[in-house]
């Protein structure tokens, strides 16, 4: 009889382990995978969302840049008006870029040791491609 107990505890057992190991499986997998996390620029700036398939639009006087948000599967829109340095965070891909600053304000994009990447003199009807990936900072005057 001690044998027959001891081999139904062993089943028993091993079901109950891979019964949950079964179901902490997938629950594991999907609280590892990477979350989305929205672009954001300090200090901060008025943004807006823009559909996908649409360009930016930047009113006079701004310094305008354009980052995928994944939060929010839209393009989110900074405006740059402030004459100041702006650090940027979670900034991935490639964008548009819109210089509508007045008085010929040359914008800067910097890298990580704030080396020129590219400038962007006054121009209200370019609205170039930018790759974000290398650039840590903009300097919108």
């Amino acid at each position: 009889m001690r044998t027959k107990r001891s081999l139904l505890g062993a089943i028993g057992t091993t079901t109950l382990v891979l019964g949950s190991v079964c179901a902490s499986g997938p629950a594991q997998a999907a609280s590892s995978a990477p979350s989305a996390v929205a672009p954001t620029i300090s200090p901060a700036a008025p943004s807006q969302l823009v559909p996908a398939g649409e360009h930016v639009t930047c009113d006079t006087g701004n310094f305008c840049a354009g980052v995928w948000d994944p939060t929010a599967d839209q393009w989110r829109v900074f405006f740059l008006y402030d004459c100041d340095r702006y650090y940027l965070s979670n900034w991935h891909g490639t964008g548009e870029v819109m210089n509508s600053q007045t008085d010929n304000a040359q914008a800067t994009l910097h890298g990580q040791n704030g080396d020129v990447l590219r400038t962007f003199p006054v121009d209200t009807t370019d609205a170039p491609d930018v790759d974000w990936e290398p650039v840590w900072s903009i300097r919108n005057c």
